[in-house]
């Protein structure tokens, strides 16, 4: 078996090519934030490991110090890749870590059995942290998490097993330094080089995983609005009524049309469209509830399905979505106006065999009609209504 020396080189060199791995990936995927701290924590890890090795003449407690700072900073990028803030005073809370584990290391300084305890003990907290980090994040994938768990899960338990036969076995509480101590030393070092590759490697997938959600909501999104696009909402709203007609739960549709929207565009300019469109989407979104689907349905019109909502309760919200929006002043820089809306309402029915565009058709028949009688206003939809709009035509 290699001497405990020679391990700590070898751990570090493979540290420091998955910096430089990581580094590149940093720089070529600057939006993902958690990899630039991950990449930094190694870095660190790094720093510690080439201190240790020059330990001694260098004073031991000074690598402890820095080689555990490097799990707060990778702990700190796995809570930001779960959304945390990345600028809540992320250089004071480090440098406040530093200290406070640097003087206890410094304060243990003569005792190696009890400074490596307090380094395990550190190691084992902080792969708790980390792996809670990314159980917190909604949607993660399930096969990742649990990489990750077993990753971090097998790196505590090692440091557990370090910390309590320093704590209990004689063979080891006198032991004075790593070399004395090669048998635990010599597996932690060994499986260290095991965790660097894993995780590495699981930040590489981690990071793709994050382009590729962002991919996926920019092709979802509609970028004026912020809401779905059609396609986006048609996915989601499929299986919402699918569900909705299974549990024998209403579900009801709203298709809202801005009244004279090409007469905004030609009074007050395009800006000033792409304004009202703005403002309408934030309106519907501060009147609705999180589980209804929210669509920018193509033009000036829009849509919301609203699951467990009857037509009426659909009507008492399609209502004050209209008599407030009658209210909201519009700024352009040809004066204020004022815009609004119409409104068409669907309830689905319990049979299975009718789909979402044949809900979104019979919205659509109450939308006509509601146009027909004069814009502003609301109309569900009825049977014969489709006859009435017909003959309204001819």
């Amino acid at each position: 078996m290699l001497d405990v020396k020679t391990l700590m080189l070898v751990l570090a060199f493979t540290t420091a090519l998955s910096v430089a791995g990581l580094a590149v990936a940093a720089a070529l995927n600057r939006q993902v934030r958690a990899i630039r701290y991950w990449t930094l924590g190694l870095a660190v890890f790094v720093a510690g490991l080439v201190l240790q090795v020059a330990s001694p003449p260098l004073p031991l407690w000074i690598s402890a110090a820095v080689i555990t700072q490097a799990y707060f900073v990778l702990w700190w990028g796995s809570r930001l890749y779960r959304g945390g803030n990345e600028f809540w005073g992320f250089s004071k809370v480090m440098l406040a870590i530093l200290l406070v584990q640097g003087l206890a290391f410094f304060l243990l300084r003569d005792s190696f059995r009890y400074s490596t305890m307090l380094h395990s003990a550190i190691v084992v907290g902080l792969s708790i942290l980390t792996i809670r980090e990314l159980r917190l994040l909604a949607g993660f994938q399930r096969s990742l998490f649990w990489l990750w768990t077993l990753l971090w899960s097998v790196h505590g338990l090692i440091y557990l097993r370090r910390f309590f036969l320093y704590l209990l076995d004689t063979a080891y509480t006198g032991a004075g330094s790593f070399q004395a101590a090669a048998e635990i030393e010599s597996l932690n070092y060994m499986e260290g080089i095991a965790f660097v590759y894993g995780f590495t490697l699981l930040c590489i997938v981690l990071t793709t995983r994050s382009l590729q959600d962002a991919l996926r909501l920019q092709a979802a999104i509609d970028p004026l609005t912020g809401l779905f696009n059609r396609r986006a909402f048609e996915e989601s709203a499929i299986r919402m009524l699918v569900a909705g007609q299974r549990n024998g739960r209403p579900v009801s549709l709203l298709l809202m049309d801005l009244d004279h929207f090409k007469a905004i565009n030609d009074d007050h300019g395009h800006k000033a469209g792409d304004g009202v469109l703005v403002k309408f989407a934030k309106h519907l979104v501060d009147h609705t509830r999180v589980p209804d689907l929210i669509c920018r349905f193509g033009g000036e019109e829009f849509v919301v399905l609203l699951p467990d909502t009857s037509q009426e309760q659909a009507r008492t919200l399609a209502e004050r979505i209209r008599a407030e929006w009658e209210k909201v002043a519009i700024q352009s820089s040809r004066g204020d106006f004022r815009a609004t809306v119409s409104i068409g309402l669907a309830e689905a029915t319990l049979d299975e065999r009718e789909n979402l565009y044949d809900l979104a058709d019979r919205a659509d028949q109450a939308l006509y009609a509601a146009k027909q009688q004069g814009r502003n206003r609301i109309l569900s939809w009825e049977r014969g209504l489709r006859l009435a709009a017909v003959e309204t035509v001819l």
